[in-house]
């Protein structure tokens, strides 16, 4: 289900993309999530999320970036995060699942904004990969975050579902593609809706615009 609702598009009408944008976003509810004031000017960009991106450009073909950003702060496992951090962690596309179980990516996971040690990617990105970030590689709660992806760029087809940005050029000179959709994490926080808006509504707009700024950050090079 998941690889359908990336990149299966090209054979749709028109007609039958505005039928799939609306189940990807629930009635408006009244309140924009527990925190819905929270917006900082800048995110916080890890030092493993930024070495996570340069392994993502180094293997585009083969990963793709689950990216969430913590709407307070956060303890997982390994350690604890402030609010407003963008992380960005691989996950294996068929062809990355196809080098073998035995493929060390050099993926790793913070355990605070400077420090981060060795994981592996997320294995199967049928499921929701941001969600599988919180739960199984952090091992933080996934309801503090809201969740987006990192991938190549995507086709102007695509594009007209409201879904995804491409920006042609991030701080390293190459483009990017934004996928902003969550299965599970984003509709607390706007709204209802299980894409971050593009719209005024709840701030998304300026989310998505902070999202895209962090990423440039992590793109400008290793910490």
């Amino acid at each position: 289900m998941y690889d359908f609702n990336r990149r299966a598009f090209l054979g749709l009408s028109a007609g039958a993309l505005s039928i799939l944008r609306d189940p990807l976003a629930a009635v408006a509810q009244s309140s924009c999530g527990s925190l819905p004031s929270f917006l900082p000017t800048r995110l916080t960009v890890d030092c493993a999320s930024r070495r996570n991106f340069r392994l993502f450009r180094q293997n585009t073909v083969y990963l793709g970036l689950a990216g969430v950003v913590s709407m307070t702060y956060v303890q997982g496992k390994w350690g604890g995060y402030p609010a407003g951090n963008l992380f960005l962690f691989p996950w294996l596309k068929p062809k990355g699942q196809a080098l073998g179980a035995g493929k060390v990516w050099g993926a790793v996971v913070p355990t605070n904004t400077t420090q981060f040690m060795s994981a592996a990617p997320i294995k199967d990105g049928t499921l929701p990969v941001d969600e599988c970030f919180c739960d199984r590689v952090l091992q933080a709660p996934s309801p503090m975050f809201i969740g987006f992806m990192v991938d190549a760029p995507f086709s102007k087809l695509e594009a007209q579902l409201g879904l995804y940005t491409n920006v042609t050029k991030l701080t390293d000179g190459k483009a990017a593609g934004f996928d902003w959709a969550s299965s599970n994490l984003n509709h607390p926080w706007f709204g209802g809706s299980r894409a971050i808006p593009a719209t005024d509504t709840c701030n998304g707009k300026a989310w998505r615009a902070l999202i895209i700024d962090g990423v440039n950050q992590a793109s400008a090079g290793l910490c």
